[in-house]
């Protein structure tokens, strides 16, 4: 669907010929040339990396004639108690860790309004960080040994929904 090179400026260089070589290479592809890295005028899609909750910066004029996204939000961390990788005080999401799972639900819904929101200010996409919780990070809607899905299946895809289901 898409190429991107780089990720949040991690060994990111030479961006413009890189950004151009792709475009080159294949013309029938998208190019994220940095995804929520420094932003060059290459290809087709400024991308934001926002935490916790997705933001956008439209007052960036450079922005406005790619295709906009939230290529990272949410992060929102809760750890279960026997499904962690390990049992360390360095476990971490971001923000402040909620004080119940009712609170990390919350927190949860709050970010997909807010993407409700920017997709009516002209967002075209938004990807949640992450699925799954990897080692340390704790953010993810299932535990690291995917036993635990911390939100519901049904009231996940209710929540959803209302990217999808939109007049």
């Amino acid at each position: 669907v898409m190429w991107v090179p780089f990720n949040e400026a991690w060994g990111q260089h030479r961006t413009m010929e890189v950004g151009q070589w792709l475009v080159k290479r294949d013309p029938s592809r998208l190019v994220n040339v940095a995804s929520g890295g420094n932003f060059w005028p290459v290809g087709d899609v400024a991308d934001e990396h926002s935490y916790p909750h997705p933001s956008f910066p439209f007052g960036d004029g450079r922005l406005r004639k790619y295709v906009q996204v939230v290529g990272e939000f949410g992060g929102h961390g809760w750890p279960v108690p026997g499904h962690l990788w390990a049992d360390s005080d360095r476990n971490w999401g971001y923000g402040d860790l909620p004080k119940t799972i009712e609170d990390y639900q919350a927190r949860y819904r709050d970010s997909i309004s807010r993407l409700n929101t920017l997709s009516d200010m002209g967002i075209a996409a938004g990807v949640y960080t992450q699925t799954t919780d990897v080692e340390g990070e704790i953010n993810g809607l299932m535990t690291y040994d995917r036993r635990v899905i911390k939100i519901p299946v049904e009231e996940l895809r209710k929540i959803n929904t209302s990217l999808t289901e939109r007049q």
